[in-house]
């Protein structure tokens, strides 16, 4: 019988084969993706047909609340450049004694997010509606971070707001997710921003608005992105940043 542990692992890989084994969907209609979109994606080393998967390390800073100092990360995420899927590994250690095992993920339509003590002692964990929305938000804020699928996922829907802002959605059990890209004049995505991510506050899950930042474009093989990032909610008591972080290295897998 497998270990508690062991379990974890279990589900972490089972999680990361349903990733890999969604990608077989048909590229949607380039026509139907804005211009400014398209370009971004095929100056920075997108192909259309091209990996279904890649591949991406990351050294970055998490915190948990915004009085809290951050603790250092590292990281892999797996991302499915057809169908929207990731599996986000992360381990830290909290309090300079506890290490933590975090897994961030959205596979076959459901959101996952799950964090452990020791990789076995269950700190956190959220499934159901809101994450699978929450989950898919996070795909689609970090097309910047995986230009293939920009060109190559069937199920995201664009709508041009303004010359420099572009919206892209997608359904879920939990509701429509939505995700607004910010470009800068030369054509780079330098930001997002969505209005109704699921966040948890005093037990309940409520929509809040959810910012996030890119620069620092660099080469990564064919590849060109933003190596820095960082996320933070939009709080009663203000701007929470609880994660900023650099891709160290990139690559397609599959």
């Amino acid at each position: 019988m497998l270990t508690l542990s062991n379990q974890f692992v279990a589900k972490i890989a089972a999680w990361r084969k349903i990733v890999i084994g969604a990608q077989a969907s048909s590229p949607p209609d380039q026509d139907s993706i804005p211009t400014i979109v398209q370009a971004f994606a095929q100056r920075n080393g997108a192909t259309l047909g091209g990996p279904a998967t890649v591949l991406a390390h990351q050294r970055a800073e998490m915190r948990t609340a915004r009085d809290q100092p951050f603790f250092a990360i590292e990281a892999t995420q797996l991302s499915g450049t057809r169908d929207a899927g990731f599996v986000w590994e992360a381990t830290a250690t909290m309090a300079r004694v506890l290490p933590v095992r975090v897994v961030d993920a959205h596979a076959g339509g459901k959101g996952w997010l799950e964090v452990r003590i020791f990789g076995a002692i269950p700190m956190a964990n959220a499934t159901g509606p809101d994450s699978d929305k929450g989950e898919m938000m996070r795909f689609l804020s970090e097309l910047a971070w995986n230009p293939d699928a920009i060109l190559n996922t069937a199920a995201l829907k664009w709508r041009q707001i303004d010359e420099l802002t572009v919206e892209v959605s997608a359904e879920t059990a939990g509701g429509i997710a939505s995700v607004r890209h910010l470009f800068d004049a030369s054509g780079d995505i330098v930001g997002i921003e969505a209005d109704d991510r699921p966040y948890l506050m005093d037990g309940k899950t409520v929509p809040v608005r959810w910012v996030g930042r890119f620069r620092d474009y660099a080469s990564f093989g064919p590849y060109r992105l933003p190596s820095y990032g960082e996320v933070a909610w939009e709080l009663p008591e203000g701007e929470f940043v609880y994660f900023r972080g650099t891709i160290t290295s990139f690559a397609a897998i599959e």
